[in-house]
């Protein structure tokens, strides 16, 4: 009975505490802008796929326990308010000022956000940025990044996804201010 009553609440133990590890999902701000370009708004919309995260601003992956159950992955703070300061912050860095209202609207869809594995970790980032003035399309762009490492420490994996986060800032900064960007937005 007694080894019965331990085994359980060993099994009890880890499907509670393997699952609870939480990070914040942030980025190294960007330098600000010499200059000011104008004003867009910005708006990011979650359009993951229900399997990968859909309907919980806070599911980001799936860890696995000793036993390779999956068990879900959430960060402490809101995906979707992560990613939108992250791309508000890229948008600055480049010149603009976000703002609501503004003539030109840029919309940020998450398409993936995703974490998974077991012996290893695979992190995929995939967002479709639009670019709007009014009703008519100036712009589109896609910004995948992709951060994968072996099986690792609560901190390596948090460390992981800053730097992706940080990647994926970078990228649409650069984005932001190519002249691609700037002529279609005039």
């Amino acid at each position: 009975m007694r080894k019965v009553f331990i085994t359980v609440a060993v099994a009890a133990l880890l499907l509670t505490t393997s699952g609870c590890a939480r990070l914040t999902l942030k980025h190294t701000p960007l330098p600000a802008a010499a200059s000011s370009l104008g004003a867009v708004s910005l708006v990011v919309r979650d359009v993951r796929p229900e399997d990968r995260g859909a309907g919980s601003e806070k599911l980001v992956g799936n860890l696995r326990n000793l036993y390779g159950m999956r068990l879900k992955f959430e960060a402490k703070n809101s995906m979707v308010g992560a990613v939108q300061a992250l791309f508000a912050d890229a948008l600055t860095s480049a010149g603009y000022q976000v703002t609501e209202g503004a003539p030109v609207a840029v919309v940020v869809d998450i398409a993936q956000y995703w974490m998974d594995g077991y012996m290893g970790y695979k992190m995929e980032t995939k967002f479709m940025v639009y670019a709007s003035k009014g009703e008519t399309p100036v712009f589109s762009k896609e910004i995948t990044e992709v951060n994968a490492f072996g099986h690792t420490s609560n901190k390596r994996l948090y460390a992981g996804f800053d730097q992706l986060m940080d990647k994926i800032a970078e990228q649409a900064r650069a984005m932001f201010a190519s002249p691609e960007f700037q002529t279609a937005v005039q």
